[in-house]
């Protein structure tokens, strides 16, 4: 218990920050992905015809993460919102364990690790949700870690053994990645490539050992994205995803996109930084690595870490998985800057700031310690409230009790997400699913939702509609005597159609 005793309060506060997350579900696509999977328990195939909408396009629904689909599905069989929400808890722990787990691997010390996993969290909050691309990348840490953790071991083993065995892995998981999502199409070349790094800085693992670990993990990572839902179409399937969503969905804009880059600019930019300064920490050390084996496993981290963030730039989906691989890494930072920091606050002669009592009493660890222990203590209230909301969509939850059974719901994503799964009576126009829409359903909404015109298409077919009040379009369609306002709360409003 006393060696365990220090990692409490990292453990508690990542803890809660993975209750509020699971309990207030900003990301929307969850709920039709729950839907999705509740279909796939009763047999329909992963490609099926589109039965959700009242005007389907011509085209087969086709799922990119089925397995994160099917437990969303179960959980919810199993237990509603409870269920749902605590899938979603689980699928946020794990993260938060593996991310502990490797700041403890390089060294870092509990309370630094706090500080330094919190503030890249809260960057990354946006990416921090019950996504199929959060259960993937945490696939990829484990084996990060998992690869990390057997470098001695590689290096005592015949080689023929060690190609079998990576071999293997690879393919268990990088076959399980591609059930989970198919961005495992990037995680296994960069898997591969994290295992090379730390094959080179371990100087122990040389000649065929090394060759066998390279070999074996290639092979088996190849495999097994063959052996995911789709073989080989798989690279196909994701391209049709990329040319449906790019340009026109948010997550695939660059960065400094006018109107974006306030909020996204600074994010991309905190992710190059944080990957510049931890390469320049990598390339100092390289040559000294046989003294220091947190070398190899920052350099694994790094792989990920820094295309994805130059990425970033182009397109906002990838710096969310930078942000998410670099959080061990700023433990490390953290606490060497605050051991920098106690050091100096411990001086016999202090210098600088350091001359003032109040500074040197609160560069000691301990000071901290309780303060965190109470700010927890405060914020415990929060944390249970979130639990309680146990990932209801608010207040689209609400919204979709007011439609009546059967009618054609127009309504933005959001909204219609949430009714695909909550009113399966009501068919929708469009929703979340942006990459089986295509780019053509996908520009006409846009050019719908954010029109003022309610005598278009899509609005004239429709026979109820929810909108946010204080759009254009919804003041078009107050305006309009053949709609009726049925509920109306927290800026969201629902109108019928007379008749």
């Amino acid at each position: 218990m006393s060696r365990l005793h220090p990692w409490v309060l990292p453990v508690v506060g990542l803890g809660a920050l993975a209750v509020v997350r699971s309990g207030v579900v900003d990301e929307r696509d969850p709920y039709w992905q729950v839907r999705a999977g509740l279909e796939n328990l009763d047999g329909a195939p992963l490609a099926r015809p589109d039965a959700w909408s009242w005007d389907p396009v011509d085209a087969l629904f086709v799922q990119t993460s089925p397995a994160w689909n099917t437990a969303l599905g179960l959980a919810w069989r199993g237990g509603g919102f409870t269920g749902f929400f605590l899938v979603t808890l689980a699928s946020m722990v794990a993260y938060v364990a593996v991310t502990l787990l490797l700041a403890a691997r390089l060294g870092a010390r509990p309370l630094p690790t706090l500080g330094g996993v919190l503030v890249t969290l809260l960057i990354a909050m946006p990416m921090l949700s019950p996504r199929a691309t959060l259960v993937a990348q945490t696939l990829f840490l484990t084996a990060v870690l998992a690869a990390d953790r057997a470098r001695p071991l590689a290096a005592r083993t015949p080689p023929l053994l060690v190609a079998t065995v990576t071999s293997l892995a690879g393919v268990v998981v990088a076959g399980a990645g591609m059930w989970l999502h198919l961005s495992w199409l990037l995680f296994a070349p960069a898997l591969w490539a994290a295992v090379a790094a730390l094959v080179v800085a371990s100087p122990d693992v040389r000649g065929r050992h090394a060759l066998a670990s390279l070999g074996g993990s290639g092979v088996g990572l190849a495999l097994g994205v063959l052996a995911g839902p789709y073989g080989t179409d798989a690279w196909r399937i994701s391209q049709q995803v990329r040319a449906a969503c790019e340009g026109v969905v948010v997550e695939w804009l660059p960065a400094f996109t006018h109107g974006l880059w306030p909020r996204w600019g600074p994010t991309v930019l905190c992710a190059v930084i944080g990957s510049a300064l931890a390469s320049h920490w990598v390339l100092r050390r390289w040559s000294a690595r046989a003294d220091d084996q947190r070398v190899g496993l920052v350099a694994a981290l790094l792989v990920l870490a820094v295309p994805t963030a130059l990425g970033g730039v182009l397109a906002i989906r990838f710096v969310g998985l930078s942000l998410l691989a670099l959080p061990p890494i700023a433990a490390l930072g953290a606490t060497w800057l605050a051991g920098r920091v106690t050091r100096r606050a411990g001086e016999d002669t202090p210098t600088g700031l350091f001359r003032h009592s109040a500074v040197r009493r609160w560069g000691n660890g301990r000071p901290w310690q309780v303060v965190t222990t109470l700010v927890l203590v405060v914020l415990s209230p929060l944390v249970v409230l979130s639990a309680l909301r146990g990932g209801r969509p608010q207040p689209e939850a609400s919204a979709v009790d007011a439609l009546p059974s059967g009618c054609r719901l127009l309504a933005e994503p959001a909204v219609a997400s949430a009714t695909l799964l909550l009113r399966p009576d009501v068919p929708i126009w469009t929703d979340g699913r942006a990459d089986y829409w295509g780019r053509e359903r996908n520009v006409a909404a846009i050019r719908t939702f954010r029109g003022s015109d309610a005598s278009v298409g899509p609005v004239q077919e429709a026979t109820c509609v929810a909108l946010e009040t204080d759009t254009p379009l919804a003041e078009a369609v107050a305006a309009d005597p053949s709609w009726t306002t049925v509920w109306k709360q927290q800026g969201l409003r629902v109108w019928v159609r007379d008749g």
